[in-house]
């Protein structure tokens, strides 16, 4: 998603989207760990990414993660 989407949503979405990230982060990690490389690196990163940057929107809204 892109940065001014995220802006868009209200904490409670922002929450529900992180759980989401971080299930995506999780699964890559394990198929990872499985097969000794990641299946879409790509993917990876980018869910990383997603995961911070959600992050620093709670924060910045005054809400905690």
């Amino acid at each position: 998603m892109k940065k001014k989407d995220l802006k868009a949503l209200n904490p409670a979405d922002l929450r529900g989207k992180l759980k989401d990230a971080e299930l995506e982060v999780t699964a890559e990690l394990s198929a990872m760990k499985s097969s000794g490389r990641p299946a879409n690196a790509g993917r990876l990163r980018q869910a990383k990414r997603l995961k911070s940057r959600i992050l620093t929107l709670l924060t910045q809204k005054g809400e905690k993660a």
